[in-house]
């Protein structure tokens, strides 16, 4: 990719099409404020789950309530349901409660145990769910959008395209970018991935199908190996929102495949060879062979190789060729046994050189079959030799778009006659949009671009080769090839689109960036995924408001739910007296009852949230109070306040003789 920095990650609500519009809308933010709301979330769960008790503890307490009188560890509880703010507290509580009414009161434990497990199990479950918050940014993914404003192609129009700065910048760029799908596919398309470089884009690679038995592509005199062991890859159909990150919904994606054929061609009856006579070239008394496959320019050959190579010390050597369908002019005109008018032609010609194998290599790309025997000072060794110097392969690439919906395809064809094709498919913009973005790249997916910029180095074979000796390699070395090159050429289109919304990271002098020109173009550079691991997070909106709802719900409930069961109960006249258990436990009136029956402040407000006394009122333990037990009626320099007749002890007993 050319330019992901945090810059060009948008940040804000977008939709995921990958899962709809409700479980795909999601919330990008910075890894700042991702954090931050992360921690908002995990307290507001927490908030909710202290909530959640208030509402159950309530309910217990309510449930509970009775007008007879009953044990004092029942009344304990109760005022433990009322007082207690958190379960965490009420666990502590009730604890203590069982611990001390153990050997005083009848099955302390049982009675004990289900409001204990319940606060418990409160506990449990909201440290869980505040944990589990977090996952709100897994069930996002990593998946973000890319919104940059040098989003656009490259383009050489209005450039004069046969100048030595125009060459010199189409090489420099094709080199890279082969470079960069090279290196991405030899660490990405394997069965090893390497996860510091495949976590890019929205999907770690492209699938293909390979089958080694196909029909040959090309003339079956030139087939090598016979009319039905060619090898092919075939992606399939590949969804251009899933396989290539284009977010769109399902009426605005299309479906790409690409088909690749590959043969290695019988070179021995298409060769000429003869001596260099002409005393004013390099080459001149070498012996040159000459492959004919089709003219080069003004050359009748296609390839030529010169057998004093063999003795030069060189290793392998690889020389590509391109003959595009339907195009105006080529630079190689292939032969007819050769040519297709239905596909992008790439031909390969490897020659090993001075290059010998420790073992025979029966592979038809590298066979090697010419024992060569060498004697060292206490070994006899015996490698071998390359049975020809020159090995062809041949190659022809084909593409087709479909729609979806209609199930209409175009012919599987070459990268430039496409376009008629995708007219007739009955695209909507949107689709049509994606089409030409996926089109405008194809003809550097070709097997040739795969391969043209790297010579030699884009063999497999070559990372095994140690000063011009090759170790043993599988009678399926070929196919290896070019199972690599296809990769390559998947790896490159998943960074030409992907390039195409970042915009390039540098223009050539000769190039100037074609930007989008439409609404459905603008919505492509709008709409590209790609995976980031830091400096962003997101959130799926769906869960993120269902902790909110839900939290909301419960906070709101716990605030006002015995508001409003003491409204119901006032208006039906029933139940009453629970609202007043549930008035007078609470921590406050109890105080206030203990220091009334004591006798001391003149309190109003006794069944409301706070009780009052008046302004001069002073009220507290007696300073002579019992360090063991203590009581409130002692009383040693406090105002006590007595019903006439009575003393404060003697009212509080009168009380429960229910005077």
């Amino acid at each position: 990719m050319s330019r992901t920095a945090d810059s060009i990650i948008h940040t804000g609500i977008w939709i995921n099409w990958s899962q709809g519009r409700i479980l795909g809308s999601t919330i990008t933010l910075s890894e700042r404020n991702g954090g931050l709301l992360t921690a908002f979330l995990a307290t507001f769960v927490t908030t909710a789950g202290v909530a959640c008790w208030a509402i159950l503890s309530y309910t217990l307490h309510q449930t509970r309530a009775r007008q007879d009188r009953a044990s004092t560890i029942h009344h304990q509880q109760q005022a433990t349901l009322r007082n207690a703010g958190t379960p965490s507290s009420a666990t502590w509580q009730f604890l203590q409660i069982y611990w001390y009414w153990r050997k005083n009161a009848v099955r302390p434990l049982a009675r004990t145990l289900p409001l204990l497990l319940l606060a418990l199990l409160n506990i449990v479950f909201f440290a869980v769910a505040s944990i589990f918050s977090s996952y709100v940014t897994r069930a996002a993914g990593n998946e973000v959008l890319i919104r940059s404003p040098r989003c656009g192609a490259l383009s050489s129009e209005g450039s004069d395209s046969a100048s030595q700065q125009a060459f010199s910048d189409f090489n420099r760029l094709e080199t890279n970018d082969t470079s960069i799908a090279a290196s991405y596919s030899r660490a990405c398309y394997g069965d090893v991935p390497d996860p510091l470089q495949c976590n890019q884009y929205a999907q770690r690679s492209l699938p293909w199908e390979s089958n080694p038995n196909v029909t040959c592509p090309f003339a079956p005199e030139l087939c090598l190996l016979g009319p039905t062991a060619a090898y092919q890859m075939d992606t399939g159909p590949l969804d251009s929102h899933r396989a290539l990150g284009i977010n769109a919904p399902l009426s605005d994606r299309v479906l790409y495949r690409k088909l690749t054929t590959c043969s290695p061609i019988r070179g021995k009856n298409r060769v000429e060879a003869h001596n260099d006579t002409d005393p004013s070239h390099i080459a001149y008394g070498d012996t040159l062979v000459d492959y004919l496959f089709g003219p080069v320019g003004e050359n009748n050959h296609t390839f030529r190789y010169n057998m004093h190579s063999l003795v030069d010390s060189n290793g392998y050597e690889l020389t590509s060729l391109v003959a595009f369908a339907g195009a105006a002019r080529r630079a190689w005109e292939p032969i007819p046994a050769l040519s297709r008018t239905d596909g992008d032609l790439s031909i390969f010609f490897l020659t090993a050189n001075s290059v010998t194998y420790q073992e025979p290599v029966i592979d038809p790309f590298y066979i090697a079959t010419t024992p060569k025997p060498i004697q060292l000072t206490d070994v006899n060794l015996t490698f071998y030799s390359p049975d020809f110097v020159v090995n062809v392969m041949a190659c022809v690439d084909q593409h087709q778009f479909c729609n979806p919906f209609t199930r209409q395809c175009t012919p599987l064809n070459g990268s430039l006659v496409l376009n008629s094709g995708i007219t007739q498919l009955n695209l909507n913009v949107a689709q049509y949009t994606t089409a030409q973005l996926i089109n405008l790249h194809l003809g550097e997916l070709t097997t040739y671009y795969s391969v043209h910029s790297r010579g030699a180095n884009a063999l497999r074979a070559s990372e095994t080769l140690n000063d011009n000796l090759q170790v043993g390699l599988p009678n399926t070395q070929w196919m290896t090839e070019m199972s690599s090159w296809f990769g390559i050429s998947m790896a490159k289109l998943q960074q030409k689109v992907v390039q195409y919304a970042t915009g390039p990271s540098t223009i050539p002098d000769s190039y100037s960036l074609f930007k989008p020109q439409t609404a459905a173009e603008r919505n492509i550079c709008n709409n590209q995924i790609i995976r980031k691991t830091n400096g962003t997070t997101s959130f799926s909106v769906l869960g993120v408001a269902i902790i909110l709802i839900i939290g909301t719900i419960l906070i709101i409930t716990s605030w006002t739910l015995d508001t409003c069961v003491r409204s119901i109960r006032r208006k039906k006249k029933s139940n009453q007296y629970k609202s007043l258990q549930w008035i007078v436990d609470e921590k406050l009136q109890l105080q206030r009852l203990a220091y009334e029956e004591a006798g001391q402040g003149h309190w109003r407000e006794g069944a409301s949230t706070v009780p009052l006394t008046e302004k001069d009122d002073k009220i507290g333990l007696p300073r002579n109070a019992n360090m063991e037990h203590p009581r409130l009626s002692q009383l040693a320099g406090h105002t006590v306040i007595t019903y006439p007749g009575t003393s404060p002890e003697t009212e509080g007993l009168m009380e429960q003789k229910g005077r």
